[in-house]
Order: structure tokens, then C-alpha cells, then sequence
């Protein structure tokens, strides 16, 4: 039978969550303890090899991956991205990938409770945050283990995430733009919903105002009313290239008249001109550590729950340039 890490515990004479941190190296715990744990697991012969010790135990050795209830999924290269990531990393621990998918949280609910129940999957990967819902509460009830893409807004300590730093970047997108002189600028965005909106605006709305520059929020369901603005930090791509079509309609040219920053370096960012500065939010690491955490829960379902922030770059291209 596979050594877990409460096995550890009783060995070292800790608690679990203090093995888990001993094994992640954090500061909290000392070296002295840290010492006797890693002994604790020399004599056990502690693997942590999460996928051995999920088949050893008797599990289905797949898991699955929930998309969110939105229409246009096909549209986003993000969730193909971190799929083709999600689906390499199993491939790597010799475990399947299954999808749920639907239109509703309802319709997606009942996929996932089928899942779980008939024993198809050991634990999800969910790849939206935010808000709760019907089905983070189904897998918080149910004790089901699973790591969410992204920050959750409610009980966010019961729950392992795999997320950028969204703030930040917003923060680092108003800290560019300024740099290169741009005085007046606006964040632009499709919607007032979401985790990702809410950091990465506040993020850059809190730059600015240290920075003592003027900034706006502008929707593109309305007519953009630049009013002076010469630089644009924008949501998306996706949302940056239909922001830039609509600009060069009005005669207004990219970066000439106004420079556009943009997050999540798809693969459009780099297909039409201008090349779009972006965030690279590095979706491949996103996708291969939320498969490593969701393993490790399945093996060791009393590890601490933690959130996991994977770095991000600035990639300058041709839609930015300095103020003359």
C-alpha cells in the first residue's frame, strides 16, 4: 500500500499540512523540522509521485476538466491552449482527461456529477473563478478534490487556485505606458464581470493614481470617446484587435496616434499588424502545474490548500511606442 503523507506525519510527529509544506520548501517551517520530515519520508521510502500513488489506490486515474457556461469557448485560444497543456501533463503521469461542457451551470452540474459518481474521474480541473456556484459547492460539499484556473473570490482558502498575478500586470501594463510618456490613458473593456476585469483594472487603476496620471474606464459597447487619451491597456487580445479595427475605421492609426497594450499573448497577437504588445501569461505553465496540484490533492487529500501564482512577461511589439 502507497505511503501517504499522513504516514509521514505520524513518522516526524507533525501535523500533514506541516509535511506538505516541508516538501514545498516554505518558510513558515524551520529546518529543523523540515530535516525531520525528509528523514521521516527517507525512512518510509516516501514517494511523491502523485500519479503512482493515485493508481496504487485503487483510483480511475483520469481527471476532469470543466469549462465554463459560455457561448463563445470555441473563440477564446486560451482554453485550447491550456488544454493542449492540461492534456500534455497527463500524458506525462500516464492519466486520461475528460471534459465537461455545457451552456448552463445546470447543464454542466449534471455532467459532473455523473462523472464523479460512476468513478470516471478522481478530481477536476476548473477553469474559470470568480463568484461560486452550483458546482464549486457540489465539489466543496462532496470533499471532491479539484484546483481552479484563476482566483476565487469566496472561500478562497478552502481551495487550491493556479493563477497570475491579474493585478500586477494591470499595475505593469499603467507603469510601461507611462514610461514611454503617455500621460492620459484608458482601460478598456467588454464587461464588468469577473475576476480577471476586476484585478487587472485595479491593478491599473491604482498605478495611475500613484503615478498622478489621469485614467478612464471606457466599455466597447460604447462609442470609445478618447477625449485626448493616447494610450489604451485593453482586457484582451481578442477584444485589443476589434478595438484597433474599430479605431483605424475612425482614421485613428495604431501606435501613431495611440499606442494599445494588451494580456494573454494568443496566438493573434502576432498575425496582424500591428503585432500587439501583450502579457504573456504563460497558459502552458498555467495548465501543466494546475495538473500537478490536482494530482498531489488526489494523492494526499489533506494537504493544504494554496494558492499557486506562475510568472508572467512583457512581450513589446509594434503596438506601443513612446510619446514624442
Amino acid at each position: 500500500m502507497a505511503v501517504t503523507i499522513k504516514d509521514v506525519a505520524r513518522r516526524a510527529g507533525v501535523n500533514p499540512s506541516t509535511v506538505s509544506r516541508a516538501i514545498h520548501n516554505h518558510s513558515a517551517i524551520s529546518e529543523k523540522t523540515k530535516e525531520r520530515v525528509r528523514k521521516a519520508m527517507a525512512d518510509l521510502d516516501y514517494s511523491r509521485n502523485s500519479a503512482a500513488q493515485m493508481l496504487a489506490s485503487g483510483k480511475s486515474g483520469a481527471i476532469g476538466v470543466i469549462f465554463p457556461p459560455i457561448e463563445n469557448k470555441s473563440e477564446q485560444p486560451f482554453f485550447m491552449k491550456i488544454l493542449t497543456a492540461i492534456n500534455e501533463e497527463a500524458h506525462q503521469n500516464k492519466i486520461t482527461v475528460s471534459i465537461a461542457s455545457g451552456h448552463t451551470i445546470e447543464e454542466l452540474l449534471s455532467q459532473v456529477r455523473v462523472m464523479y459518481q460512476e468513478k470516471r474521474v478522481d478530481g477536476f480541473i476548473v477553469l474559470y473563478a470568480g463568484e461560486a456556484d452550483d458546482v464549486r459547492d457540489y465539489l466543496l460539499a462532496g470533499e471532491i478534490p479539484f484546483v481552479i484556473v484563476g482566483t476565487p473570490i469566496e472561500r478562497a482558502n478552502e481551495m487550491t487556485a493556479v493563477d497570475n498575478d491579474n493585478k500586477l500586470m494591470g499595475a505593469e501594463a499603467a507603469q510601461y505606458l507611462a514610461g514611454l510618456g503617455h500621460k492620459k490613458l484608458a482601460f478598456v473593456t467588454n464587461t464588468d464581470k469577473g475576476e480577471v476585469f476586476h484585478e487587472r483594472y485595479r491593478g491599473f487603476e491604482e498605478k495611475i493614481k500613484s503615478l498622478g496620471l489621469n485614467g478612464q474606464l471606457l466599455y466597447t459597447s460604447e462609442s470609445l470617446a478618447l477625449d485626448n487619451v493616447t494610450a489604451l491597456v485593453v482586457l484582451d487580445d481578442i477584444l485589443a484587435i476589434k478595438v484597433i479595427q474599430g479605431l483605424t475605421e475612425r482614421g485613428i492609426t495604431v501606435p501613431d496616434d495611440i499606442s494599445v497594450i494588451s494580456f494573454n499573448n494568443s496566438v493573434f497577437a502576432s498575425l496582424i499588424h500591428p503585432y500587439l504588445t501583450t502579457f504573456d501569461i504563460n497558459i502552458m505553465q498555467l495548465g501543466h502545474r494546475s495538473v500537478q496540484k490536482l494530482l498531489h490533492l488526489i494523492a494526499d487529500p489533506d494537504d493544504f490548500r494554496e494558492k499557486v501564482t506562475v510568472p508572467f512577461e512583457l512581450k513589446v511589439r509594434e503596438s506601443t511606442k513612446a510619446v514624442n
